[in-house]
């Protein structure tokens, strides 16, 4: 699914050479196939069943429970709202023009296209590529057996097999909605969300250039390893 969004990206950049959703505002109207596609990966992203990652989320909400599961319908939430703003944006014209709000830490205005010249129009191979991996997403969640097969071959069966829940299933819908209002708030009244003061350390620690992904990323992966050392070693 985020495969598919970096694709429908970079038909934006080769497009109209840029990824900044500021500088595109409105111009990709007449992309209406990648709209689609970039609408249904932000809803994905927001845990819209029957899509595997809405299973996959579903099936670690029921297992950490309590407020793990607030969290998760809440980042969920927050990061699909924003992919869907960039839709609306860009695809659409909603919201304020280019200029008149604060501009980010990083821009995609830097980003130069992968093709020689600019395309006038988008071929076909450019849209079957994030199709087919939203299509092979819901898959994972929606062709019966086949989530079963995954689970069971990457835990060897020690696991239970991951299936639908009620409370998944509503959990996936609540975080969907949730969404589409962040975004629909963020378009149309971006003040209300405004940008508080309390954000500026957080944005400090990741600005969002590579070395912060790059170092954040490495920080988590030597914490995850000292929390499972001790079940490995006593295993």
């Amino acid at each position: 699914m985020k495969a598919a969004l970096f694709a429908c990206t970079g038909v934006h950049l080769d497009r109209y050479g840029s990824a900044d959703e500021h500088a595109l505002h409105g111009r990709a109207r007449e992309l209406r196939g990648v709209a689609a596609l970039f609408v249904v990966g932000a809803l994905s992203l927001a845990g819209l069943p029957p899509f595997g990652i809405a299973l996959g989320k579903a099936v670690l909400e029921e297992a950490v429970g309590g407020p793990l599961t607030v969290l998760f319908v809440a980042v969920s939430a927050v990061t699909a709202g924003a992919v869907l703003r960039v839709a609306a944006r860009v695809f659409l014209g909603l919201g304020r023009r280019p200029g008149e709000e604060s501009s980010y830490e990083t821009t995609g205005i830097g980003e130069e296209p992968e093709t020689r010249h600019r395309l006038s129009r988008v071929p076909d191979t450019m849209t079957a590529v994030p199709a087919a991996l939203l299509v092979a997403s819901l898959a994972v969640g929606a062709v019966p057996g086949l989530a079963a097969a995954v689970g069971q071959a990457v835990s060897d069966g020690a696991v239970t097999t991951p299936h639908w829940t009620p409370a998944g299933l509503l959990l996936g819908l609540t975080s969907t909605l949730l969404a589409v209002g962040l975004a629909a708030l963020a378009v149309t009244r971006p003040r209300a969300l405004g940008k508080p003061s309390w954000t500026d350390p957080i944005r400090r620690l990741q600005s969002g250039h590579i070395g912060d992904y790059v170092a954040w990323l490495l920080m988590a992966t030597t914490l995850l390893a000292a929390l499972a050392l001790p079940g490995i070693l006593n295993g």
